[in-house]
């Protein structure tokens, strides 16, 4: 099976935690999806250095027949969709058919995923939130690796961030959360 990535996992030293093997560049395969859509939505409890626990906003899919989005494949083992499940823990797992790639041919469905638990969406009025800078940078350092029609197009769900930028190094208030996202398994 492939899981998409469209957050943290296009970039290769922030993917690498969610995997015991070593991956390369060119396990992460760049695709278009058509009938979704990136959008900044989804909650993490986080703390920054000042300790207050706030609202971390990051990138989420939402289904959206007439949008397309695009990200990175990387073909899973059944063991290793079970550690992300981990580290993704506020996330559902769904399934994103190959048919709705538009741009390669894959021969299995894809594994996404999607926070859909009401609670953990925000809105405009959700208060306390956040996007934290260096989640950004996680996203853009990883622009250097890709074609630029992939940058491009992924620069769009940058523009207009429906949050405030919050400046600063931070953690998932969830222990286990944290140590998968920031040391990964190999620590």
């Amino acid at each position: 099976m492939y899981l998409f990535g469209y957050g943290s996992l296009i970039n290769l030293v922030s993917a690498q935690k969610s995997f015991k093997r070593e991956l390369k560049q060119e396990d992460l395969i760049p695709v278009n999806i058509k009938g979704y859509d990136k959008v900044w939505n989804s909650i993490e409890f986080i703390e920054f250095e000042d300790k207050k626990q706030v609202n971390g906003i990051f990138l989420n899919l939402k289904k959206d027949e007439k949008k397309s989005t695009n990200g990175v494949v990387v073909k899973i083992t059944d063991e290793e969709l079970e550690l992300l499940k981990l580290r993704e823990k506020n996330y559902s797992c769904i399934t994103i058919f190959s048919s709705n790639v538009t741009n390669k041919k894959l021969d299995e469905d894809i594994i996404a995923f999607m926070t859909t638990n009401e609670k953990r969406v925000a809105s405009k009025s959700t208060e306390n939130c956040f996007i934290p800078a260096k989640y950004i940078d996680i996203l853009t350092n990883a622009f250097e690796f890709y074609e630029d029609d992939f940058v491009n197009e992924y620069k769009k769900c940058l523009e207009d961030l429906p949050f405030d930028l919050k400046q600063g190094v931070y953690k998932f208030s969830d222990p286990v959360q944290n140590k998968l996202a920031k040391q990964g398994f190999s620590e």
